[in-house]
Order: C-alpha cells, then sequence, then structure tokens
C-alpha cells in the first residue's frame, strides 16, 4: 500500500502521528504561557500524552521567540542535586546576556554547570549557619531571573526528589519575573499526601497559569491517530480493536500502530488483527512494575481478570476464578484497585484500565496455572441461568480442547447471527473455518454463514481470502461453493468500487444450476452488476436478465428470503433506469417481516431507491426513501448500508446547497471508513465542496485515485466534478476528453436518467472545443433517453443544455430554455445549480441585450446571495467580477481604520487557498482575480501573518484565538 504515512519523509516513530484530541488543552496552556509570571500543572496516567502536549506547545513558543528550558525528574537517578533544574540551565547560556555577573549565591553552581562558569561568582561565600541545601535554590532562582523570560518545563515531578520539589516550591511561589513555569505529574504516583510541591499550594496573587488534566483519547479521536499513521488502511473495524485494546491511551495506541504502520512500510498490505501483534515492551514494564508489589490473594484476582478477557467482569465471577474465599477476595480486589491495577468501571464490576494491560498480565501467567484458571470459568460460566456461549467457547478454545470448543463455538456463532450481532459471528466463524479439524458439513455450513454475514459488512476483505480458499475447495459441494461465491460476488460489488463482478456471477450460475432460489438471487445481482459496470450491458439486456430470475424465483415462492431479494433488485433496476415500476414495486416490500435477513433486502432496496431518486433529481422522494432505510438499518443492525446512508444524505445537503457543518461530517464518514462506496463519496463530496471554495490542489488530489474508478456509478460523478475544475480552470479540451467517453457509455447503455449535472458539463465543454455539432447530438441523445422516464433533473439538464446551444445564434430563444431550467431546479431543490443558471442569463444578457442591464444584474445579485450563504468562494467572486464589469458593483462597506494588521475577508480567502498548496495563479481564477491583483493580495496576506509561503498551512490549521 502506498501513501500511508510510514512511508513518507520525515515519519518519526514518536512525533509522527498527527497530534490529536488536545486541541483545545494545547490552546488553554498557551494562553496561560502568554505572559508570565505563571505556573500550569498537567496531571495524566502514564502514557496519556502529557510529553507530546509539552512538545507541540515547545515547538509553538520557540517560532514565536520564547526561550525554553526543559528538565525531567526520574524515578531511578545518580546522585545529583536539584538534577532536573540543573539540566535545564546547561542549556540557557545564550539566554545570559554578555558581561553578566550573577551573585555569590551562585558561585555553589560551578561544579554543577560548568556551561555557565563565567557567568557564576568565582568564589563560594561562607555558608555560616545557611546549609547548601538553602542556598542551591536560591541560586537557581537568581540564574532563572537573568535569563529574563523564559519557560521552564519539568516533567514527571511525582518523581522529584525533596530538594527539587523545594526547589519547585520556591518557584511556584515567588516566581522570576517572566517565568512560566510547566510541570506535569501522575496523581496516582505522588508520594506522601499526594502534594506536588511538597505542600499544599495556591498560586500568589499576580501568578497566573491552569491545571489541565489529560483524559484518554474518545474513540473517534483514535480512529484520527490511527489515520495518520495508516492512512486508508486504518479501517473502521481495525480503529475500533484499537480503541478497545488501548482505551484511548495514545502510548497503547501508538505501539500498535508502529507495529501495523512498519509493515505497510515493507509493503506487506495485509495487515495482521491487532491481538496477534505483541504487548509494547514498555508497557509491559509498567504493568510489571504495579503488579509485582502486589500480595498473592491480590495478583489471584488480578490473573482472573485477565483470563476472563471480558471488558468488566463481576466480583462474583473473579472471586470464582481466582479461587478465593469471598472475603480474602474482596481485599485482594480493593488492594488491586488502590494500586490502580482495575479500575471499577461499575457498582460491582472491574475491568483493566484497556485491553493491552490485560493481554500484559495474562502473558505473564504460568501456563499450568492458566489452563487451571480457564477450566474455573467455564465451570462458572456454565453454571450461570443464560450460559454465555461466547465465552465458554472462548475459555475452552484456550484449554485446547477441540471436543468441548466446537459444538459450542458453532451454536455460539448461530446464537449471534441470530441476535444480529455479525462482527462476533464472523469472529467466530473466522475461527471455526481455521481449525483443520472441522468436519466437511460443518465447514460448509460455517463458509456459507459467513459470506451471507460478508455481504452487510463495511470491511468484507478479513473474509474474502478465507471464503475463496473455500470455494477453491473441490470437495465442496458445487450448490455450496455457488451460493458461497454469490454472497461473496455481492459483497464485493457493494463495498468495492473497483470490482466487476460479473464473471464470479456467471460463474456462480452455473454451481447453483437445480437450486432455483439461489440461482434467481445470482440472476438478479447479475442483472445489476452488469449495468452499473462500464463494460457491462444495456437496460434492455439487464431488463432481460431480471425477468428470468423473476421467473425463477417463481420456483422458489415459500422461500422469503429469495422472494425479498429479487424484489429488491427489481426496485434497484428500475429505479437505477427511471421506470416507473419501481416506486410501485416499494409498495410491495414486506417492512412488517420479523425476519431479519428479509428486513435487510428491504432496507437495501429503500437505501439503493433513496440513492437513484437523487441522483435523478427527485430530492423529496429521496430522503422520505432514506429515512425509512436509516429505520431498518437500526432494526437489523447493519452498519454498512447504516453508514452508505448517512453518505447519501449528506450527498443531498451537498446537491441542495445545504453546507452548514457539511464538511465535518464528510470527514467523519471518510475517517469512519476505508476502501468502500461510502468512503470515495466522501472524497467526492469534499473534492466537490473544495471546487467550489478554490481548494482545488486538494480536489485533485482527492479525485485522481478514484477516476480509475471508471464504472457507472462513482466515475462518471468523478469526472463531471474534474471537468468542472477543468472548465474553471479554462481547459475545454481537458474536460471533453475526460467527458467524452462518459457519455458514450451512457449513449451505449440508455441511462441518460442520470446523473443530474453530467449533459450541461459536457455540451460546455464540447462548446468550448468547437464541437457543437456533437452538443446537440448529446442533447437529442438525452431527450430520447429519458422519455418515458423519470427523470426530472435529466429534464432540467436537456433545458440547460438547449440554452447554452442557443446562446450565439438566438439569445432570447436561449434565455426561455435557461429560464425553464433555472426554475425546473428550483422546483427540485437543487438550488446551487439553479444559482449557476442564473449566472448564466445574467452574463449572457449582459452580452447579447444590455438594454436588459437591470435584469442581468438581478440575476447575477442573486446568484452572488446563494452562492455567499454556501460559502461556495469560487462561484460568489466569479459573481462578483460579473457585476463589478458591469458597473453595478458596490463593495460592502469598510470601517474607517480598514483592517489594520488583521486580514480582511479577501486576505482570508487568499489564506486559506494559500494553505491549500494553491498558486498565484490558481487564486487568481479561484477569485476571479487579475494576475497582479493576485499577487498583491497574497504579498500582503502573507506580510500580515508574518511567514513565508511555505509555512502558511501551518500557521492556517494551528489553533487560532
Amino acid at each position: 500500500m502506498s501513501g500511508t504515512r510510514a512511508d513518507r519523509a520525515g515519519f518519526d516513530r514518536r512525533t509522527g502521528f498527527s497530534f490529536v484530541g488536545r486541541e483545545a488543552e494545547l490552546s488553554s496552556l498557551l494562553a496561560a504561557c502568554r505572559e508570565g509570571p505563571a505556573v500550569v500543572f498537567v496531571e495524566g496516567e502514564a502514557g496519556v500524552g502529557k510529553s507530546r502536549l509539552l512538545h507541540e506547545a515547545e515547538t509553538v513558543l520557540r517560532s514565536v521567540g520564547t526561550p525554553v528550558l526543559r528538565g525531567v525528574c526520574h524515578p531511578l537517578r545518580e546522585p545529583l542535586p536539584l538534577g532536573p533544574a540543573i539540566d535545564a540551565l546547561r542549556t540557557g547560556r545564550q539566554l545570559l546576556a554578555p558581561g553578566t555577573q550573577l551573585g555569590p549565591a551562585t558561585a555553589h553552581l560551578a561544579p554543577l554547570l560548568p556551561e555557565l562558569a563565567d557567568f557564576l561568582a568565582p568564589n563560594k561565600p561562607d555558608l555560616g549557619e545557611t546549609s547548601f541545601q538553602q542556598v542551591m535554590p536560591r541560586a537557581v532562582h537568581e540564574v532563572l531571573s537573568a535569563m529574563g523570560p523564559v519557560v521552564l518545563i519539568v516533567e514527571d515531578i511525582h518523581w522529584a526528589d525533596a530538594a527539587t520539589r523545594d526547589l519547585l516550591s520556591l518557584l511556584a511561589r515567588n516566581p522570576p519575573n517572566g517565568l512560566r513555569l510547566l510541570l506535569t505529574y501522575r496523581a496516582a504516583d505522588l508520594p506522601g499526601a499526594g502534594n506536588l510541591l511538597g505542600a499544599p499550594y495556591r498560586r500568589p496573587l499576580g501568578v497566573g497559569g491552569t491545571e489541565i488534566v489529560l483524559s484518554p483519547l474518545s474513540e473517534t479521536q483514535t480512529r484520527r491517530l490511527a489515520s495518520s499513521a495508516l492512512g486508508a488502511a486504518a479501517t473502521e473495524p481495525l480503529c475500533r480493536e484499537l480503541f478497545e485494546r488501548s482505551g484511548g491511551l495514545p502510548l497503547a495506541a501508538e505501539e500498535d500502530l508502529l507495529v501495523l504502520a512498519a509493515r505497510l512500510a515493507r509493503g506487506d498490505d495485509s495487515l495482521p488483527p491487532l491481538e496477534a501483534t505483541e504487548v509494547p515492551r514498555a508497557l509491559q514494564e509498567a504493568v510489571g512494575s504495579r503488579i509485582d508489589p502486589l500480595s498473592k490473594d491480590a495478583r489471584a484476582v488480578v490473573e482472573a481478570a485477565a483470563v476472563t478477557a471480558l471488558p468488566v467482569a463481576s466480583q462474583e465471577l473473579l472471586t470464582v476464578v481466582a479461587g478465593l474465599p469471598e472475603e480474602r477476595a474482596e481485599q485482594a480486589l480493593t488492594e488491586a484497585l488502590e494500586a490502580h491495577v482495575l479500575t471499577e468501571a461499575e457498582a460491582g464490576r472491574y475491568a483493566f484500565r484497556h485491553g493491552l494491560a490485560r493481554r500484559a498480565v495474562y502473558g505473564r501467567i504460568p501456563g499450568p496455572r492458566r489452563r487451571r484458571l480457564h477450566a474455573r470459568a467455564v465451570d462458572a460460566l456454565r453454571a450461570q441461568p443464560n450460559p454465555a456461549l461466547v465465552q465458554i467457547a472462548h475459555h475452552a478454545y484456550r484449554l485446547g480442547d477441540a471436543a468441548a470448543w466446537l459444538p459450542t463455538a458453532l451454536a455460539a456463532a448461530e446464537h449471534a447471527s441470530a441476535v444480529g450481532d455479525d462482527g462476533v459471528a464472523a469472529d467466530l466463524l473466522q475461527q471455526l473455518l481455521a481449525e483443520p479439524t472441522l468436519p466437511p458439513g460443518d465447514r460448509g455450513r460455517c463458509a456459507l454463514s459467513l459470506s451471507a454475514i460478508a455481504m452487510f459488512r463495511t470491511d468484507p476483505t478479513a473474509t474474502e481470502a478465507i471464503l475463496r480458499r473455500i470455494v477453491a475447495d473441490p470437495a465442496l459441494d458445487a450448490p455450496i461453493r455457488g451460493e458461497i461465491r454469490l454472497n461473496l460476488a455481492r459483497a464485493l460489488a457493494t463495498t468495492n468500487v473497483y470490482w466487476d463482478s460479473r464473471a464470479e456471477l456467471e460463474q456462480a450460475i452455473t454451481e447453483l444450476e437445480g437450486r432455483p432460489g439461489p440461482a434467481a438471487t445470482a440472476l438478479a445481482s447479475l442483472s445489476l452488476g452488469s449495468l452499473m459496470n462500464a463494460e457491462g450491458g444495456n437496460v434492455t439486456e439487464s431488463l432481460t436478465i431480471m425477468d428470468r430470475a423473476v421467473r425463477l424465483a417463481a420456483a422458489a415462492a415459500d422461500d422469503g428470503a429469495v422472494q425479498a431479494h429479487v424484489l429488491g433488485s427489481r426496485i434497484t433496476l428500475f429505479e437505477l433506469v427511471g421506470d416507473p415500476r419501481g416506486r410501485e414495486l416499494l409498495a410491495q416490500l414486506p417492512r412488517a417481516s420479523t425476519d431479519r435477513s428479509i428486513l435487510l433486502q428491504c432496507a437495501r432496496a429503500l437505501h439503493d431507491a433513496s440513492y437513484f431518486e437523487m441522483a435523478r433529481g427527485c430530492d423529496p422522494l429521496a430522503r422520505a426513501l432514506l429515512d425509512e432505510a436509516e429505520e431498518l438499518c437500526l432494526r437489523t443492525a447493519s452498519s454498512y448500508l447504516g453508514l452508505s446512508c448517512r453518505a447519501i444524505r449528506l450527498h443531498l445537503d451537498l446537491v441542495d446547497g445545504r453546507w452548514d457543518g457539511l464538511e465535518q461530517r464528510i470527514e467523519e464518514i471518510h475517517q469512519g471508513t476505508a476502501d468502500s462506496t461510502a468512503r470515495a463519496g466522501s472524497l467526492l463530496a469534499r473534492a466537490t465542496l473544495d471546487v467550489a471554495r478554490g481548494r482545488w490542489v486538494r480536489a485533485r488530489g482527492d479525485l485522481a485515485p478514484l477516476a480509475e474508478a471508471y464504472g457507472v456509478e462513482i466515475g462518471p460523478l468523478v469526472m463531471i466534478t474534474l471537468a468542472r475544475l477543468d472548465l474553471l480552470e479554462g481547459d475545454h479540451q481537458a474536460a471533453w476528453q475526460r467527458l467524452a467517453p462518459v457519455t458514450e457509455v451512457m449513449r451505449r447503455k440508455g441511462l441518460w436518467t442520470r446523473p443530474v449535472g453530467l449533459l450541461p458539463t459536457a455540451v460546455e465543454a464540447a462548446l468550448g472545443c468547437g464541437l457543437a455539432d456533437e452538443a446537440r447530438r448529446l442533447t437529442e441523445d438525452a431527450q430520447q433517453g429519458i422519455e418515458g422516464r423519470i427523470a426530472p433533473g435529466a429534464t432540467a439538464d436537456v433545458a440547460c443544455s438547449r440554452g447554452m446551444l442557443a446562446a450565439d445564434t438566438d439569445p432570447a430563444a436561449a434565455l426561455g430554455h435557461l429560464e425553464s431550467a433555472r426554475a425546473q431546479y428550483e422546483a427540485i431543490g437543487r438550488l446551487p445549480t439553479a444559482a449557476r443558471v442564473a449566472e448564466r442569463m445574467g452574463r449572457l444578457k449582459l452580452v447579447h441585450q444590455h438594454h436588459r442591464l437591470d435584469e442581468a444584474c438581478r440575476d447575477l445579485q442573486e446568484a452572488h446571495v446563494v452562492f455567499t450563504r454556501m460559502g461556495a468562494t469560487v462561484d460568489a467572486a466569479r459573481c462578483e467580477q460579473a457585476l463589478r464589469d458591469s458597473g453595478r458593483h458596490r463593495p460592502a462597506p469598510r470601517g474607517r481604520r480598514g483592517y489594520g494588521t488583521d486580514l480582511s475577508p479577501r486576505e482570508r480567502q487568499v489564506a486559506e487557498l494559500l494553505a491549500g498548496g494553491a498558486t498565484n495563479h490558481d487564486i487568481a481564477l479561484a477569485l476571479s482575480l487579475s494576475p497582479r491583483t493576485a499577487e498583491h493580495h497574497v504579498a500582503k496576506t502573507l506580510k500580515k501573518l508574518a511567514v513565508t509561503r511555505a509555512q502558511v498551512r501551518d500557521v492556517w490549521d494551528s489553533p487560532r484565538e
């Protein structure tokens, strides 16, 4: 896999991950350090990210010229008075002005600070009744005072010796002018009464600061962290497992990510399950240091918690597995809690702080004792009123008892699948299929169940290799092989936009001969797969194949799942081509069924119908169907369809101009899944926004990998967006070269009903290349292709295209067509598209009908209002320029003093474009400026930000007050 963070230059084992989840804390810390004196405390458990937070703060402080000194307390240290402070001062020579001569007390620092010897007093004064321990803190205080405003970081003060703690207490209570003292600690490891500085501390009057407590990362933040290391390989299941193992602890998560990133850097695309990776050595040592001092009983309880492998375990279960009397178990559990080895997750239920800690403890348990604990767990779980089959299967597996494990695991998998927990069912089935002693009949049954689950998972790649090995087994019955192959083909076709399923489906149909139900399902899937692939057949051929599927399904009338699948596929096909029968069949969906497999087919049909209604411009109905689909996704616990529904809603809001909060939702979907239609859709949506807002470099970067997905679904939408970008840059030839093959596919397949926007973009590109005849041919073909279909978007597209075709020869007729198109786009809710038509009308009136100047400006102003409200910077700027050229543009009034050192609205636009990698030429095009004006704005923006062009992204993306 290419493009992961591990492959990029500059990836560092400790700081190469994105800084996530601490933005508010960093902002608070920097605000506290803006002026001195100040004292900042940062609390958090080991590995929670205290050092990383201070590293980020130090980078920012140094970038603005604030000097930073750093010292660290160590649990095991060589004797050195005030060691952390001495280490920090050694790097501060450049902060002392030449010729500075410090007071007599500083002479005692000379043996410890040879780097500052020429600044220190030459002769040690007689201490008299003052002890060496008393004079040393005063000497350090004097050196810091002479250095001027400075930030002193001291980490891990829970390990500070008494002298260092006294020094820090002095500095915190009587800080040198301008000193900012940053101290980190772990509350659980503070000595004595838990006072940070040896005695209770209150900030003196005039001393600022803050107290920051770092908590573990959330699951979303952990996913962002994973994406910084693994890129697209950070799939939703992997990120969820990473979060569960680490408990949100950055150290634990990063150690896992370093292992996975290293594998990707070596070219190993198949990431192992995280459970298979080693517990990081640093974490093993940290856990060991807390367990070793425990009593025998407390260690027994901790080991019992590790063996149960539950997120939380009851006190009763831990007592039985540990083999302790109730009273001793209670005392042992209390000891484990006080040592912070276990935590009370809820009343009477206990857990490790994160999954890696549990694994570290489990790895320390000797084999014979581990077997005894697993055996006790099996007995305890079997004795419960409702035995936990998954847990019993786990312990039986750990015991190596295949005879006990196989039937329990089979029963657990069937139960998990029946209640809709596909994740647990898939894990068990994969484990069963890896067992060489699994009987052939059970192997086929497990493989079939796993293939059915794969159809509705967000990431079927984990099961693909297993299922491919099984379908290649010549000993497997052909009908079973065919059904598994069918499910696998459907899963991959659903989640991988690059994959052509036709060959697999055709082979599955052959293998399923004599089984009408599954064969009908395969034919229905083939009907869709053929039409949705660029190289497949046309509408007529797909309808013929679907008719065969309907006839074959009649022979399996008593199989509700088959009937639901064929019905759902017919709805999808009819909705795809705009056939009115699709809407009629929606009423026949068995929404009231209690069978989960049938409800999944209903959800799929509603999801598909919603998407294609949107693609044809029927947005209100699309939203209503989407509501139904999402409700069924919740009822059936279908995570993949649920995610895809979110992507459809996102695109509905995108095309309808509802852009508030859209970027955040796009990123949530983009980070929440990997190589799936939903991820491709999120990239396409982000690129569409970026094109409208001038971030053209990132837009092309997002669209480039999708451009190869030249299917009837994703391909044209990508090509349309790229072509619009080409047109904005004035390259009609490039736009036409992109869209000509797409229009040819549409012509061959007879799919002119969608997507909205293809025809006008292609016509504009063709006209720009002098291909008027081809533009007319496209328009006529589209008009004929939508006859008898439900296609309001395509109907508006045809009117818009006719307006463009007539613009030069018959402006009055052109305006009539454009006015019709504008009204039709507004009627279906496509306000951004209607605004673009209004802009086109205004420009046409300016060129050909000067006596209609007021009307022209009204059209342009109305479009400008829509674009401005949405935040479509490029479109709004284009309208502004047209109004300016007409002499009717009224710039927004500015305050008397202007913007001063603050960025003006135009300069903020320029800064955002620069942060996206735009050149001066790009900025001129995006904002409809002359090259000289763009250059002027860029120079002023860089000057106000006090950065070079290469630094804009870092400044613009960093937290801003």
